[in-house]
């Protein structure tokens, strides 16, 4: 099926930045730096609704392994999003899920949200 007429130029701000292998390998350590200690929160429990944990509780894990405002941070809703200076690690942490992905910064990302949070609107 043929995609609408300016379909990729008006989806354009959902694309990322592409990775060197380099950056990928960057990433994926600070990636299992950061799952490791979301993990921890998990393993003490004391999820919410929905299985999700308090922002603060997932803010104040990012930041034990450095990730602080600097670093783009954003926490809401079981989701999380750092930026490394690099790359970004983004996934979710919530009672029954744990996960981190990393990738390259939006083009355009979420205003007010860092370089890592997909922008849920357009331009």
């Amino acid at each position: 099926m043929d995609a609408p007429p300016n379909y990729a130029d008006n989806h354009a701000y959902r694309m990322r930045a592409p990775l060197s292998a380099e950056q990928q390998a960057s990433g994926q350590a600070s990636a299992e730096l950061i799952l490791a200690e979301l993990a921890k929160v998990r393993k003490e429990g004391g999820s919410g609704e929905f299985g999700v944990f308090g922002d603060e509780r997932v803010e104040a894990a990012l930041e034990r392994v450095g990730c602080g405002e600097k670093h783009g941070v954003f926490v809401g809703n079981g989701y999380y999003a750092v930026y490394t200076g690099v790359v970004c690690v983004s996934g979710r942490v919530t009672k029954d899920e744990l996960t981190g992905e990393v990738h390259g910064v939006y083009a355009e990302p979420q205003p007010g949200e860092g370089p890592c949070v997909e922008n849920r609107g357009g331009h």
